[in-house]
C-alpha cells in the first residue's frame, strides 16, 4: 500500500484545508522528490511571498485590560504552537513563559515556514535562545518543520521525532502526526510506553489536532482522531496538546483533554462555534498556556501575549486526587 505524506510548499499561506499548494496528494517518493526541489528552491533564496497581516484581536477580558507589568504566572510547564511567521510575537511568548519561571515548555510544532531553510531555523534559534538556555524544551514535528534531511531532529537533538520525557508526576509522550499515525513502530512504542509507565499524568502532545472547531470541518482532524483518540482513551491519558489550527480552542472528550495551542506567531484562523460541544473553550487570538500541577491535579491558564491571564479561558486539564 502506498503511504501518503504532507508535502510542505508554503508559496500559498491562506488559512484553511487548501493552505499548501500540494496536500496530501502524493505518494511518498514523490513527496520526497518535491521537497528537495523545495529546498533546492530555498537554497537559491527563491522569493517567497509576505504572510497575510496579523491582526490580533482586543480581548474583552477586564484582565486583559490592565496596565503595567503583568502578575507572575504560576507555571509548573508552559505549552505554545505555531510560531513560524511573526517573530515579535514569539519573542513576546518566549518572554512571558521565561519570566513564568516555567520548570519545562512543550511545544507542538510549525516552528519555521520552511523546514528545509537553515535560515528560517537561525531565526527560530534566536528568538528561543533564552527560553532553550534557561527552560528544557520539548518539541513536536509540524508539517512545515519537514525536510529530507532532518534538520529538524538535529535541531533538537533527536534521533527521531516520537520519544518521552518524565518530568515527575508528569509523563510526556511527543508524537509525530504528520503521517497521520500511519506508522505502526510509533504506535507500538507508545502503547508499550505508556502502559508500563506510573506516572499520575500521562500527556500526548502532537501536531495536528483529533478534535477542532476550525471553518473548514473535520476533513483533517477526523483522519489522526480515527488512528490516535481510542488508543489515548484506552492508555488513559489525562490530555493531548495540539497545534496546526491557529488559535487556542480546548474540548474533554472521553475523558482525554484535548488542547490546541497554536498561537505562537501564525496567522490567526477562523473559528466555528457551532462546530462546539458544552463546556468546550475557544479564542482567536495569540497566546500560550500555563500549567499547575498540585495534589493529583492539573489546571491551565491561558495567557496573552502581554502577559496577562484570560481568566473566562481558565480549564482543568485532569484531576486524579492524591494517593
Amino acid at each position: 500500500m502506498i503511504h501518503l505524506i504532507d508535502v510542505l510548499c508554503v508559496a500559498s499561506d491562506a488559512p484553511g484545508p487548501y493552505s499548501w499548494s500540494v496536500q496530501r496528494i502524493l505518494p511518498r517518493t514523490a513527496g520526497v522528490a518535491l521537497l528537495a526541489l523545495l529546498t533546492a528552491c530555498a537554497e537559491k533564496k527563491a522569493p517567497v511571498p509576505a504572510p497575510p497581516p496579523i491582526l490580533t484581536p482586543a480581548l474583552p477580558s477586564a484582565a486583559s485590560e490592565k496596565e503595567g507589568p503583568a502578575p507572575p504566572v504560576d507555571c509548573d510547564f508552559a505549552a505554545y504552537g505555531d510560531c513560524r511567521s511573526d517573530h515579535d510575537v514569539h519573542r513576546a511568548v518566549c518572554a512571558g513563559i521565561v519570566r513564568s519561571g516555567a520548570r519545562w515548555t512543550v511545544a507542538t510544532g510549525d516552528f519555521v515556514d520552511w523546514g528545509s531553510n537553515p535560515g528560517d531555523w537561525e531565526i527560530f534559534r534566536q528568538v528561543t535562545r533564552e527560553l532553550r538556555a534557561k527552560i528544557p524544551y520539548h518539541a513536536a514535528k509540524g508539517n512545515h518543520d519537514l525536510s529530507t534531511d532532518r534538520i529538524f531532529e538535529k535541531e533538537f537533538g533527536l534521533e527521531r521525532s516520537w520519544y518521552d520525557k518524565r518530568m515527575g508526576d508528569v509523563h510526556l509522550f511527543v508524537l509525530d502526526s504528520n503521517d497521520d499515525f500511519t506508522d505502526a513502530p510509533q504506535l507500538a512504542w507508545l502503547e508499550e510506553k505508556a502502559a508500563a509507565s506510573d506516572a499520575p499524568h500521562k500527556i500526548a502532545a502532537f501536531h495536528h489536532p483529533s478534535f477542532g472547531i476550525d471553518v473548514y470541518g473535520d476533513f483533517e482532524t477526523k483522519r489522526i482522531r480515527e488512528r490516535i483518540h481510542a488508543l489515548l482513551v484506552r492508555l488513559r491519558f489525562c490530555a493531548a496538546f495540539c497545534g496546526h489550527q491557529h488559535h487556542f480552542y480546548t474540548t474533554r472528550r472521553d475523558g482525554v483533554r484535548y488542547v490546541i495551542t497554536a498561537g505562537g506567531g501564525a496567522p490567526l484562523y477562523e473559528l466555528d462555534p457551532a462546530r462546539a460541544q458544552e463546556g468546550d473553550l475557544w479564542r482567536k487570538f495569540h497566546h500560550w498556556v500555563a500549567c499547575s500541577v498540585r495534589d493529583g491535579k492539573i489546571t491551565a491558564r491561558v495567557i496573552d501575549i502581554r502577559g496577562q491571564d484570560v481568566p473566562e479561558l481558565a480549564f482543568t486539564v485532569c484531576e486524579h486526587g492524591t494517593k
